[in-house]
């Protein structure tokens, strides 16, 4: 073979070791139409959640610069943004001895009707099914607040007639129809609008349940890795994974932290460098 063609592959593959992984820091995987109304101070609903799941490993920074919301009912604008309280997550993170939140990883944000918050978080190769282990719940207006510096401020609670619950890495958004930063979306609308029809551009059809709902619905995450399935039903799974698909994705996740490190990109640029004097070295000896 070749050795400038030997020497284009190495070069391939440094760098495709290089790049970065593209994966979602936050998803969507869960939500809940409660009962309750929206409380003035916290702009949530009293007896609602949303629940999301860690992409990849993800320190308390880079999680408090997402932000997250829905929208009116209609679909067509964002209404409510919110984000995490950064000194919440690091918290978290101190008292587990962990500098990253790790894939897999549950963040549950609640109304207060629903209890105080779970700080407690302890994720192990030996408990990867825990769920407790692996999820936190902050109750919004303490480690989840309001964006209220923003436009885009009002209050949290699911619609009957259509809903996009929507994560950005815009902090935040620029306007109450910019999807430009989503990374992840979840709804349900049986005549999407503007931001239902940008979720379903961006992340697939799945992402949007065609229908209303009614109280006490939940609309959950049944897909893995190749996207959303939105599906209605009527049983909570708030703070674990919502079964098949969803379950060996989440699994998956957590098992991937434990696993035999990959070596840094530097160390792996160094290792094909070194491959690269090598074959010339031989090649100099066979051809001298």
């Amino acid at each position: 073979m070749p050795f400038s063609r030997t020497f284009v592959r190495l070069l391939t593959a440094c760098s495709l070791a290089v790049a970065p992984a593209s994966a979602a820091t936050l998803m969507v995987n869960e939500y809940s139409n409660g009962n309750g109304v929206a409380f003035p101070l916290t702009k949530f609903n009293s007896s609602e959640y949303i629940e999301f799941i860690v992409g990849e490993n993800s320190t308390a920074a880079e999680l408090a610069a997402l932000t997250f919301g829905d929208t009116n009912s209609a679909t067509s604008q964002l209404r409510s943004v919110f984000r995490f309280d950064q000194a919440t997550l690091q918290q978290v993170l101190t008292n587990s001895g962990r500098t990253e939140f790790l894939a897999g990883t549950v963040i549950v944000v609640k109304g207060l009707a629903l209890g105080g918050q779970d700080l407690n978080y302890n994720p192990l190769a030996t408990n990867t099914g825990n769920a407790d282990a692996w999820n936190i719940e902050l109750v919004a207006g303490q480690g989840a607040i309001d964006h209220s510096e923003n436009l885009i401020n009002g209050s949290y609670s699911v619609e009957n007639t259509g809903d996009v619950i929507w994560v950005s890495t815009d902090y935040p958004p620029t306007s109450n129809t910019d999807t430009s930063g989503f990374i992840s979306a979840l709804g349900h609308d049986p005549a999407p609008g503007t931001i239902a029809n940008a979720a379903t551009s961006q992340f697939g059809s799945g992402v949007i349940w065609n229908g209303n709902i009614g109280t006490g619905t939940v609309i959950a995450n049944t897909g893995g890795t190749s996207g959303s399935v939105a599906t209605a039903t009527t049983t909570s799974t708030r703070g674990t994974t919502n079964g098949g698909a969803n379950d060996l994705w989440v699994s998956s996740l957590r098992e991937y932290n434990f696993v035999v490190a990959v070596p840094e990109p530097s160390r792996v640029v160094l290792m094909l460098g070194g491959a690269c004097a090598l074959i010339l070295r031989r090649r100099r000896k066979l051809n001298p």
